[in-house]
């Protein structure tokens, strides 16, 4: 009689034992269910925040390679310019010396008035022309740096991207860790 109270009372504690791991089992599957869900926000919040990333860095991209082009099509600009300018400094010096070689030859008057006109007028162009010059080296100036630091922008929102993208695939693969333990403790129990 005593051995068989004894045999229930060690059934009744396995039972409640088994019932124990049964509750916990089930409280740790809820827990699971709780953390997969989280971690599919966050993945979900990363690739929106991704795809915003990547938008923004094609358009930024596209403008680079606009300034790139404007860039390149001023520097062209900048160099007829420059030959512009030594053409006309050449033909202000083919000016001058016929000047001189008039003023030597006392040729007309009227002739060395006219080439005194036209070698003040070319001097005229070319302070322009070095005036317009130099804006517009600024001006290229100006536009490299703008490239250069939108090339900076790109280059950290490349990293922000690529971090991002470990992220996703850091919080992808916790969810498929917890979604195997869940189907385990599922299993088990």
């Amino acid at each position: 009689m005593l051995t068989d109270e004894v045999s229930q009372i060690q059934e009744v504690r396995y039972c409640l034992k088994t019932l124990r791991e049964q509750m916990a089992a089930r409280q740790n599957s809820s827990t699971n269910k709780v953390h997969t869900l989280c971690f599919r926000n966050k993945s979900t919040e990363y690739q929106a925040h991704l795809a915003e990333q990547t938008e923004w860095l094609q358009k930024a991209e596209k403008q680079s390679k606009e300034r790139g082009q404007q860039v390149e099509e001023l520097q062209r600009l900048l160099g007829n310019m420059e030959i512009e300018n030594g053409n006309l400094k050449d033909k202000m010096a083919a000016g001058e010396a016929e000047l001189l070689q008039l003023k030597l030859s006392h040729v007309s008057a009227s002739r060395c008035a006219e080439l005194e006109k036209e070698v003040t007028v070319l001097k005229e162009k070319i302070h322009h022309l070095d005036d317009m010059l130099m804006s517009q080296q600024r001006k290229v100036r100006h536009m490299i740096e703008q490239l250069q630091n939108s090339r900076t922008v790109l280059q950290e929102r490349d990293r922000a991207i690529r971090d991002l993208e470990e992220k996703v695939a850091f919080l992808e693969a916790e969810v498929r860790n917890l979604k195997k333990n869940a189907n385990k403790l599922i299993t088990c129990c």
